[in-house]
């Protein structure tokens, strides 16, 4: 496989799990709206926590297609 066809093939795949993890943050903030009042508060921070981690995740795969460039 040539240089450039896994370079194409690894930014289709960071960009698909881009795409998948914002998703999966966007699903569970809307659960944590609808379902809010059921949630303890534990189960609120680990919502969060693991939404911040998302967060930290998608920037730093947007970071590496940017490098890739």
């Amino acid at each position: 496989m040539a240089e450039s066809e896994r370079s194409a093939g690894r930014k289709e795949t960071v960009e698909t799990n881009i795409n998948e993890t914002e998703e999966n943050l966007h699903a569970t903030e809307e659960f944590a709206k609808e379902h809010g009042d059921a949630l303890n508060e534990e189960e609120k921070q680990n919502i969060s926590e693991k939404n911040e981690h998302r967060r930290e995740n998608i920037e730093n795969m947007k970071q590496s297609l940017n490098e890739d460039e």
